[in-house]
């Protein structure tokens, strides 16, 4: 079995970092995979360093969405305007508030003024 463990370093105004991880707390004595230990071992040195150590964050939007990427069922074989869209909601922004619109059919050129009558 897979399991990711994302941290996100947050520089917060004034100085401060917020370390934000999917991880869980550790447990001493707790069996961990390699993948696991190392991320132990950064977390232990964030909340050294860190102002602000915040675990279990549930799911990583990011990390999700890079993985729906390469699933052709999913965003693999999508638009543009999909593709931003989905983006965009990670982000937590809204689609069309201070972004591009939406991509829209191309229309065709504008027809010749007819010539005005004498």
């Amino acid at each position: 079995m897979t399991t990711v463990t994302t941290i996100h370093l947050i520089d917060q105004p004034g100085g401060g970092i917020t370390v934000c991880t999917t991880a869980g707390t550790p447990h001493p004595g707790q069996r961990l995979t390699p993948g696991q230990a190392l991320a132990t071992d950064l977390l232990r040195e964030c909340t050294h360093r860190a102002s602000d150590v915040r675990y279990w964050q549930g799911h990583d939007k990011a990390m999700a969405f890079v993985l729906e990427l390469s699933n052709p069922e999913g965003l693999g074989y999508a638009d543009k305007a999909t593709l931003h869209a989905a983006a965009q909601a990670v982000l937590g922004r809204p689609y069309g508030l201070g972004n591009p619109p939406a991509p829209s059919k191309p229309t065709s050129p504008a027809a010749p003024a007819a010539p005005a009558a004498a």
